[in-house]
């Protein structure tokens, strides 16, 4: 691999869309640097169409991800650069997707992991910020690791689990599994009995044949609680890595993805912040269901945040469990 790997290429001719060239042809996994005819730099990854993992993709400052169809049985991962000045900052990210795949035993394991990795690049160049999280979201982090953990590893396979889970990645529900989906919510088991709902979008069951609302109680652990008695965010990181690296490669790297997305930095120390787990609720969010949705806000209004009293949800409160048996009934929708 040169220095500037894009220094010998020569921009295509009108007729060419890219000018490619293999990267290693050793490589199991057909990596390309190109350009295009504008003389932007690009990494490729041609795979099969069926290789391509569902969901959308990063766009990282500085750079256009994005899938094209090259030829009839072929897709292609495409990151370009769109500043041509940070073209150091760009081998970089190529040398450190590549370098991930590495490890992968299949391709959708490797193209999974190579959009995973833009992930966490996605988040890197956005200038995600360097501070712990405050304690309205360690608690809604915490929230969704719980349903991870307790509700989505034990049915699906790890890179199912940690695919179907939304929320990092700015999606309106936190989990989707087929056509099912879960939000995730905490709360002080002390506090007025209300969850605050962040859009008009949470709530809305348009689209799904079942959504689930799933409450946590969790309050600060007090300095003389037992430790082991108690949770955090860096606990229940270490539970779910345990649970899922030595199954799956690709899981692991959209996990770490995704806990940056949520804003766990890598600085960030979390060993210290505890918090006891009380009373968990499931409510299944039918109509009926004290809610504002899209159809329901008006024309023109956006963006709606509010306050739902549990009180009033408890007509439609479920079993906990019950979310686990319709995940089993979802798993290959």
């Amino acid at each position: 691999m040169t220095e500037d790997p894009w220094a010998s290429i020569k921009k295509p001719d009108s007729t060419t869309l890219l000018a490619m060239r293999r990267v290693s042809a050793e490589s199991r996994w057909n990596f390309y640097w190109a350009k295009d005819q504008a003389g932007k730099c690009l990494l490729v990854m041609v795979h099969d169409p069926a290789s391509t993992p569902i969901g959308k993709l990063p766009r990282p400052r500085g750079l256009s991800v994005e899938l094209t169809e090259p030829s009839e049985g072929h897709r292609a991962l495409l990151l370009k650069l769109l500043d041509g000045s940070q073209r150091d900052i760009f081998l970089k990210l190529a040398t450190d997707i590549m370098t991930a795949t590495e490890a992968s035993g299949t391709e959708p394991e490797a193209v999974s992991v190579a959009v995973a990795r833009t992930w966490r690049w996605h988040h890197l160049l956005k200038g995600g910020g360097s501070g712990k999280l405050g304690d309205e979201e360690q608690k809604g982090l915490i929230g969704e690791l719980l349903v991870l953990k307790r509700h989505l590893l034990p049915q699906l396979s790890p890179l199912a689990s940690i695919s179907a889970w939304r929320g990092p990645l700015g999606a309106p529900k936190d989990f989707e599994v087929g056509r099912m989906a879960i939000e995730a919510k905490a709360r002080r088991g002390s506090a007025t009995p209300f969850i605050r709902i962040s859009s008009e979008h949470q709530l809305d069951a348009s689209g799904c044949d079942r959504l689930f609302l799933h409450v946590v109680e969790l309050d600060r652990a007090i300095e003389e609680a037992d430790p082991s008695n108690a949770i955090s965010i860096a606990i229940l990181a270490d539970d779910i890595r345990g649970m899922v690296y030595s199954a799956d490669r690709a899981a692991i790297e959209m996990f770490e993805a995704c806990l940056i997305s949520a804003g766990v930095t890598r600085t960030a120390d979390y060993e210290d912040d505890l918090w006891v787990e009380g009373r968990s609720r499931a409510f299944d969010v039918v109509d009926g269901f004290p809610r504002i949705t899209p159809d329901r806000a008006g024309s023109g209004v956006r963006g709606v945040q509010y306050s739902v009293d549990l009180a009033a949800c408890e007509p439609f409160a479920i079993l906990v469990a019950e979310i686990a048996n319709e995940i089993g009934r979802h798993r290959d929708v």
